[in-house]
């Protein structure tokens, strides 16, 4: 009997694997360009300026021809940066020595964001927060460098690479990294600020990050050491969040952590996995900050072939579809390992991945890890993507969130109105929770709340509710064909006909606010009942 159902389970995820190439007509479809350590851009240091444009040229082209959409180019791998800056030097990597402008001058990022917007690519600029020195043995900080002026923000830390670190535990040290990534979001055009999986580093030869003093002097909440470097990092992005909201709301932030967050054996709401995971060996939190809202996209990087015992690619694509809390996912995908191991050499792996993708609504698109090994065609990768996965062109998917409304500004001094366009981000309502049912006489009481932190929801006498009912499950297909009701209250009386055990409905609600912003919708809840349509 086992076997039976492994078989019907088999052909069941293999039918939906084959119909799951279907192009869609917007997804996100990205390429990491390392700059540290010269892995992708540039391929030296000692490249004149017009040399460094002209490869980047042509690593655009190339990855254009196949339908890539977006890149994330690395611009602050460390304490030093592709861009001239009022806090951080020029990268040695870019020049082969810190603090040298390039010669001739010109602004990189300025050019790469000019490069990508001509031929309608998005340009996400990728930082690392809290890396700050890569080798401290081969390389000596500028004297104006902060790990010179501020020591006190930094720690030496590593395994036989020791590296500085800034202490995420110091106030002073995070409000200084985000100032100088809010000079990026006040400098330039970028469609988005972008952050991989850097925040603590994790355990090196059995030591911990010595953050002990720190840790010390800051605890005020007398939390864990665990919980304490959570609630910094978490502190971090909130605040980093709505910087960035208050400047440019259009610009889209997003995180690439490890694929995994949790491991089942640590957390029941963790995935059914065995290794590094981001809440316990990182500190990030990452479904909190989804759930409140502070990061527009997650990209998890989920660097296992289907079949890996420890982490299936399936497995973990189909868990964090479930806890995506509406913002946008992507899966970074581990084009570095194809023919890494046996395991690794299957020409269809990453295409299968894709069609993995496309079998989740939440999955809104693919990052490739990383640009040198896309430009490889490695295992005929970019001929598949080209001739059948990105055959057609497809738009980076859109974020309803964020949101375009008309303004008036009056002008000083003046009885002139002038009416102006003022991109604002105009807060979703959360979705509804515990949705429950219970019977009274002969119907039955739909009811709901509100999460307390939507206040101002409840408050307006504009907002309501949707209640959406489909046949049997529920087909993630929230439209107004499955619309029954709208009420201002948190309930709704269904009203059945014949037995209560008849069929079976599968009913969702949404939250829709002043301006017309639905929620995404609460959980779902399955009645056995016969309804009058």
């Amino acid at each position: 009997m086992q076997n039976r159902y492994t078989l019907i389970t088999f052909l069941i995820f293999f039918f939906n694997l084959a119909n799951a190439q279907i192009s869609p007509k917007e997804e996100f479809r990205g390429v990491w360009i390392v700059t540290a350590f010269n892995i992708d851009w540039p391929s030296s240091p000692y490249l004149t300026a017009e040399q460094q444009k002209q490869e980047f040229i042509n690593l655009l082209d190339i990855h254009k021809s196949y339908g890539i959409n977006a890149v994330l180019v690395q611009i602050k791998p460390s304490g030093e940066v592709f861009y001239p800056s009022e806090y951080e030097p020029w990268s040695h990597w870019l020049t082969g020595k810190q603090g040298k402008a390039p010669e001739p001058y010109y602004d990189p990022v300025e050019f790469m964001i000019e490069e990508c917007h001509k031929r309608g690519m998005e340009f996400h600029a990728w930082i690392n927060p809290f890396r700050y020195v890569s080798n401290i043995a081969r390389v000596k900080p500028v004297p104006n460098h902060i790990t010179r002026q501020k020591p006190e923000w930094f720690i030496n830390y590593g395994g036989e690479i020791v590296k500085k670190y800034l202490n995420p535990g110091i106030p002073e040290a995070r409000a200084y990294v985000i100032k100088v990534i809010m000079e990026i979001v006040h400098k330039y055009n970028v469609d988005g600020i972008h952050f991989d999986d850097y925040f603590y580093p994790i355990k090196q030869n059995g030591k911990e990050f010595p953050d002990y003093n720190t840790y010390q002097l800051y605890n005020k909440d007398n939390l864990s050491l665990g919980d304490w470097r959570r609630q910094n990092i978490n502190q971090f992005i909130h605040d980093l969040s709505d910087s960035i909201i208050a400047v440019k709301p259009q610009i889209k932030f997003g995180i690439a952590p490890v694929g995994i967050w949790r491991n089942k054996y640590q957390d029941p709401e963790g995935s059914d996995t065995r290794g590094l995971s981001a809440y316990d060996q990182l500190y990030a939190d990452i479904l909190l900050w989804l759930r409140e809202g502070w990061i527009d996209y997650v990209a998890p990087q989920i660097y296992w072939n289907i079949g890996s015992a420890n982490a299936g690619y399936h497995k973990l694509v189909d868990w964090w579809s479930k806890h995506v809390y509406g913002k946008h996912l992507y899966i970074g995908q581990a084009v570095h390992r194809v023919n890494s191991s046996r395991s690794w050499q299957n020409p269809s792996e990453i295409p299968d991945q894709i069609r993995i993708n496309r079998m989740y609504p939440e999955v809104k698109g693919s990052i490739f890890y990383s640009s040198r090994n896309m430009m490889t065609n490695v295992n005929g990768l970019n001929d598949s993507l080209r001739t059948d996965l990105f055959l057609a062109y497809a738009e980076p998917p859109k974020m309803p969130w964020k949101h375009i409304e008309p303004d008036i500004l009056i002008a000083e001094n003046t009885d002139t109105v002038v009416k102006y366009y003022k991109l604002r981000h105009i807060p979703q309502p959360r979705a509804p929770i515990n949705l429950s049912a219970s019977k009274i006489r002969k119907e039955i009481l739909l009811s709901w709340e509100m999460d307390e932190s939507q206040k101002k929801f409840l408050a307006d006498t504009n907002s309501y509710y949707r209640v959406y009912r489909f046949k049997g499950k529920y087909s993630r297909n929230i439209s107004d064909e499955y619309l029954i009701a709208e009420t201002k209250k948190p309930r709704i009386m269904l009203y059945k006909r014949g037995k209560l055990f008849g069929k079976k409905y599968t009913f969702v609600v949404t939250a829709v606010n002043a301006q017309n912003k639905e929620s995404f919708p609460s959980e779902d809840i399955v009645l056995k009942m016969k309804v009058k349509d």
